[in-house]
């Protein structure tokens, strides 16, 4: 399996406190049969490291888990929270697109009213491959926007944390009508230190619910393309 959002780079935001919690679950995700992770630490209000600064921290990371016998290959980018300056802050590269290609995964705010449509149509003139973060949080987000998002040329990535383990019926019966109408592209953790990785529960479950062939796509195909694989 291949997780496209992950916060498992250390000292950097919410995600992880420490080098030794995030070799832990990097060794958790290779036992579960993760083979490829995108690293995608927080851009916002309180979270704006320089892409320099990423690359660095990255650099020493990656080493740390050579030496700890992590096979795991790993990629780095930012989960972008889409605000006023997002598109000149991308064309100016202040900010890091997934594995330095032209995908971005980007997540809008869950309470203020975004035109998420307009948003993706603005990214893919800019010549970007946006990605929609955990679509299933955002309430004022209705399944025709996210078709409509998915036909203007965005992509879809649903939190596997959002319809296996301990997770809301609400957010469950979302996601179910996603898969329904064929609108998932990716599944990914959005691992924390304090959250769990549920990809194989979540994957085993899509594959009885939807079949084997849905599973490899929004599990492993897909993201070959953001880490050239495909």
């Amino acid at each position: 399996m291949i997780d496209i959002h992950s916060h498992l780079l250390p000292l950097v935001d919410d995600g992880s406190a420490s080098i030794e919690s995030s070799i832990r679950r990097l060794k958790d995700a290779q036992n579960s049969g993760v083979t490829d992770i995108i690293l995608t630490p927080h851009y916002k209000s309180g979270y704006r490291k320089t892409p320099q600064e990423l690359r660095e921290i990255f650099s020493k990371f990656n080493e740390e888990k050579i030496k700890q016998n992590v096979s795991v290959n790993l990629y780095l980018g930012n989960e972008i929270l889409y605000g006023k300056n997002t598109r000149k802050t991308l064309k100016e590269q202040n900010v890091l697109t997934l594995n330095g290609t032209k995908f971005v995964l980007i997540e809008f705010d869950y309470f203020n009213v975004t035109d998420v449509t307009e948003v993706v149509y603005g990214l893919v003139r800019d010549g970007f491959t946006p990605i929609v973060a955990h679509v299933e949080r955002y309430s004022y987000v209705s399944i025709g926007d996210i078709a409509e998002m998915k036909n203007l040329g965005g992509l879809i990535q649903v939190n596997a944390s959002s319809f296996v383990g301990e997770c809301s019926l609400r957010l469950k019966r979302r996601v179910k009508k996603l898969f329904k109408e064929d609108l998932v592209d990716f599944v990914a953790s959005d691992e924390h230190v304090d959250r769990k990785n549920n990809l194989q529960l979540a994957k085993d479950y899509v594959t009885k619910k939807f079949g084997s062939e849905t599973a490899t796509r929004v599990f492993v195909e897909n993201a070959k393309k953001i880490i050239g694989q495909a």
